[in-house]
């Protein structure tokens, strides 16, 4: 596993209590209950603290599965 994604890994696993073996690429806010618009903002939060960066408005809305996040933070070279 990339440093990138251990990292999105871990980020969710702390914000949404989701044991880290049951983490994989598809998951998604449609997947996960607790995985609400406030969990959202905590999870871009982690990431924009953890990555040194701060994303862009229309990037947000679209980090909806951790396929997307990982995706998205390709743009911003991160990892």
């Amino acid at each position: 596993m990339s440093e990138l994604k251990n990292k999105i890994y871990d980020i969710i696993n702390k914000t949404l209590l989701i044991e880290k073996d049951k983490i994989n690429d598809s998951l998604s806010m449609n997947d996960v209950e607790e995985w609400d618009s406030m969990a959202h903002l905590i999870i871009v939060s982690e990431i924009e603290q953890t990555f040194e960066i701060i994303l862009e408005d229309d990037d947000i809305p679209e980090m909806t599965s951790v396929a997307n996040i990982l995706t998205t933070l390709g743009k911003y070279e991160v990892g």
